[in-house]
This record gives C-alpha cells, sequence and structure tokens, in this order.
C-alpha cells in the first residue's frame, strides 16, 4: 500500500471514494489493522502517507519522528507522511470541522457547546470550539476525567447548551439507531453537527429536524474536508476549497438510496440503471435493514418513510425523467441550509 486509510473497521468508509476523486490516477487503498497487528504495521512503514481513524488517532504517536503543532496540540494524529523513512504526523480533522461549521454559517462565538465524547476525533473539534471562541465548552464521554462529565449531569446543569456536536460513532451505519443524546433535554438548541457520516442522517439529526433546528448535519463534509487537506500534506500541493462541496454534492448523488412510491418496476429499473444503483422491492418484514444501505433504489408502498430518509430521499415524480431531476435537485438542496427538504 502506498496511500490509504488504516482502522479497525472500516466497511462503511467513505474515504477511497473521495481521496480518488481529488486527484486522477491516484490509487487509495482501505485497510483494516487488527490492534494486535498495529505495532508490526508502523515498525515496518511500508506505505508512502496514509490517513489514521478509530481507534487509533492517539496510539500512532509513538511512532512518529515529528507532529505538527497543530496535531501536538490536540494530541491526537489522522494523517502520517512517510519521509525517507521517518514519519510526520499531522491532523487534519481540525480543518475538515472548521470548514463543516464555517460552510454553515454557524457562528460559536459568545455560545455554550456540548462536545459528545472524548477520544481523538473529539480533540480536533475541541480544538476549534475553543479557537472560534465559545463562551463555554461542556465534553460528556463514559469515561470521567478531568473536567469531562456524563450526559446525564449536562442535562441537569446545562441545558442551555446552543450547539451540540456529536464525535462518537453512536449512529454510525449498520447501528444506524442509537443517539448519544436526547434533544428534549435541550430546548434552546439551535444547531447540531454530526461526525458521523454513514447514514447521512443519523438518529440525531432526525431528531434535530423534526424538532426545527435550522443547521442539522452530519459529517460528510468534514470528511471531505479533512480528506482534501491530508492530500495536499501526502502530495505536498495545493487544492482549491471548491473541490470539497463538489465531491460532497457528488458523492450524495453516487451513494444516496432513491425511495419511490408506488411506481411500476419498468420504471425503477430505468431510474437505476440510470444512477448506477441497485433496484429492490422492499419487504415488509426486513425493510429497515434493507433501507439503512445506500446505493439503492427502493420501491416501496406503506412502509415507515422516516427510515426510508435515513439515508435517501423519497421522490414523488412518476416518470423516469422527473424522477432524475427530481432526485438530483434534492441532493444538491441536502444540507445547505441543514435541512433534508
Amino acid at each position: 500500500m502506498e496511500y490509504g486509510l488504516i482502522g479497525e473497521h472500516l466497511g462503511h468508509s467513505y474515504s477511497k471514494l473521495i481521496q480518488e476523486k481529488l486527484l486522477d490516477n491516484y490509487t487509495y487503498d482501505i485497510h483494516e489493522v487488527a490492534k494486535d497487528d498495529l505495532d508490526t504495521f508502523m515498525k515496518e512503514r511500508n506505505f508512502k502517507a496514509i490517513n489514521v481513524t478509530i481507534p487509533y488517532k492517539q496510539s500512532v504517536i509513538p511512532y512518529l519522528e515529528q507532529i505538527d503543532e497543530a496535531a501536538l496540540k490536540i494530541g491526537a494524529v489522522n494523517t502520517i507522511v512517510n519521509k525517507d523513512g521517518k514519519l510526520y504526523g499531522y491532523n487534519t480533522d481540525y480543518y475538515g470541522f472548521r470548514y463543516m461549521v464555517e460552510s454553515h454559517g454557524v457562528s460559536l462565538k459568545g455560545k455554550k457547546v456540548l462536545v459528545l465524547g472524548n477520544g481523538g476525533a473529539s480533540q480536533a473539534i475541541q480544538a476549534v470550539v475553543k479557537d472560534l471562541d465559545a463562551s463555554e465548552m461542556i465534553v460528556t464521554d463514559i469515561i470521567l476525567k478531568d473536567s469531562v462529565i456524563s450526559i446525564e449531569e449536562a442535562y441537569k446543569k446545562h441545558p442551555d447548551v446552543k450547539v451540540i456536536i456529536n464525535t462518537t460513532p453512536m449512529g454510525m451505519y449498520p447501528k444506524v439507531y442509537g443517539s448519544a443524546v436526547d434533544l428534549d433535554r435541550f430546548n434552546q438548541c439551535e444547531a447540531v453537527f454530526d461526525c458521523v457520516y454513514n447514514p447521512q442522517d443519523t438518529q440525531f439529526t432526525l431528531q434535530a429536524k423534526e424538532k426545527g433546528i435550522q443547521v442539522a448535519v452530519t459529517g460528510l463534509e468534514m470528511l471531505v474536508g479533512q480528506a482534501k487537506r491530508a492530500l495536499e500534506y501526502f502530495k505536498d500541493i495545493e487544492i482549491d476549497d471548491a473541490q470539497i462541496d463538489r465531491i460532497y454534492r457528488e458523492i450524495l448523488l453516487e451513494t444516496s438510496n432513491v425511495a419511490l412510491k408506488d411506481v411500476s418496476m419498468d420504471i425503477a429499473l430505468q431510474v437505476a440503471s440510470t444512477l448506477h444503483k441497485e433496484c429492490i422491492v422492499l419487504d415488509s418484514n426486513h425493510y429497515e435493514e434493507q433501507a439503512i444501505s445506500s446505493n439503492k433504489v427502493l420501491v416501496y408502498s406503506n412502509q415507515d418513510e422516516k427510515t426510508l430518509i435515513r439515508n435517501g430521499f423519497i421522490i414523488q415524480a412518476k416518470n423516469h425523467d422527473e424522477i432524475i431531476l427530481e432526485y438530483k435537485q434534492k441532493v444538491n438542496q441536502f444540507n445547505k441550509r441543514g435541512c433534508n427538504e
């Protein structure tokens, strides 16, 4: 492997898709590494550059000759470049998350912010929250240490938080029904960000949208943003920020489901062929499991539509051309104002 991603469980990853869209004639591999194999992998150094994800963002640090100031401050590394046998560590999660917050026009200045989770990704996000001048930052986790508190204590003492950020894997595919927080306990919340990017709407963001919270965003933009910055380190190049939104839209188009109600199979199959998606008639007994996968045309009748929008869009049009047009419009609208419209 020359370039790629390492982590423990990577079946949900979009990193290969993103990285190879950023640069022509470039191969990026997904490489699962068991915890017992990490030491050997890092000592062998058989790569030019890698990204690092859960649970190794802190575990890789002892193998590095040098860490940049941002990664050192954060205490986590997600990008490693091999320069003549010496490993240099960086953190691009900071860049990706800050891009996501600012691209949605959310100001953290003077606001109380709740961060769910205290792992490697959380450290980068906490740094962004501080740098964007939040008035107070509350961090919750299962492991209570330093100033970290439980979510139950946050419910009791901080019901007035304005922005909530999930850095935990709760709600990630395939265990999509979990959430690290109950938003009904925070009635002053005005924006939520979820670092989970698969599915495209998590239990967390769906609840936010049901409550009328105007900005409810999952982590695909953050993922693309951090990947763009990582590739700049990998190849020592500069990439225009405009590429982030372009690739974000392309990935949504290529991976989202199209849910069609009471449409003939001929039309559904035509749509699937045009969009290069698999066509499935939802089984009433197993439709929840079918609907959380991605890149499908889902033909349904009476199934729960809240389940269907978790990883896709319900399309009302009935003929092929109008379905394609409506789908592309919904992809372009998704998360522009924090709403799946």
